[in-house]
């Protein structure tokens, strides 16, 4: 086989849950101007795999131009958990997920690297009973390019036989970050075609033709 490890982001690549994520912020913010929720969300988007916690100090900081303490950015992302956790257990899979990873957890080391919140992540894949499939559940407030690393690292897992399934630009800088060889699952968030040397896939159907 190509590869031995293999990591997915979470939104977008194996739960089509991204535009849950994007209305979470509209709720979140549903006091604030509604073109300044705009702005965030138009910065989430361009700015997917980053986490709540930097986008939220975004909105404040580079939106509003105020000021916000680490607790009241703590309450917010807890806040967003509540909005909208239920929505993304109940998303529909991205197609082709499920089958492989069904299909191959025991050909492979499978790994999750996420911009979502770790706790809230993991509590997500043990409501859709795919906890158990993966080595490693990584998420926020860790920075998805470190927490690849440490997972590498930790693992012990070379890096010629590892794999990141991703969809946004911030997945592929954290690949290359890393030296590894990346996947882009084409979700809506990134113009993948009009890039050079980059491996597109429809849905998770294809993966299985890549990997072998």
């Amino acid at each position: 086989m190509k590869y031995k490890h293999i990591i997915f982001d979470f939104d977008g690549v194996l739960v089509e849950s991204n535009s849950l994520r994007f209305e979470g912020f509209r709720q979140l913010f549903r006091t604030y101007p509604n073109d300044q929720v705009q702005r965030l969300v138009e910065y989430a988007m361009l700015n997917g795999g980053m986490s709540r916690y930097e986008k939220i100090k975004y909105f404040f900081e580079e939106i509003r131009y105020e000021t916000i303490p680490d607790a009241s950015v703590q309450a917010l992302s807890k806040q967003y958990t509540e909005l909208v956790k239920q929505k993304v257990i109940d998303a529909e899979s991205v197609k082709g997920s499920l089958g492989f990873l069904s299909n191959n957890y025991t050909n492979y080391d499978f790994a999750i690297v996420s911009g979502s919140d770790q706790q809230e992540l993991r509590e997500v894949c043990q409501a859709r009973k795919i906890y158990q499939l993966f080595f490693k559940i990584l998420g926020s407030p860790e920075k998805k390019e470190i927490n690849l690393s440490r997972l590498l690292s930790e693992a012990g897992w070379e890096k010629g036989s590892c794999l990141f399934v991703g969809d946004s630009l911030n997945d592929l800088e954290a690949a290359q970050l890393n030296k590894i060889d990346f996947i882009a699952r084409e979700s809506g968030l990134v113009e993948w075609d009009s890039m050079v040397n980059i491996v597109v896939i429809k849905d998770l159907t294809q993966l299985q033709s890549y990997v072998v």
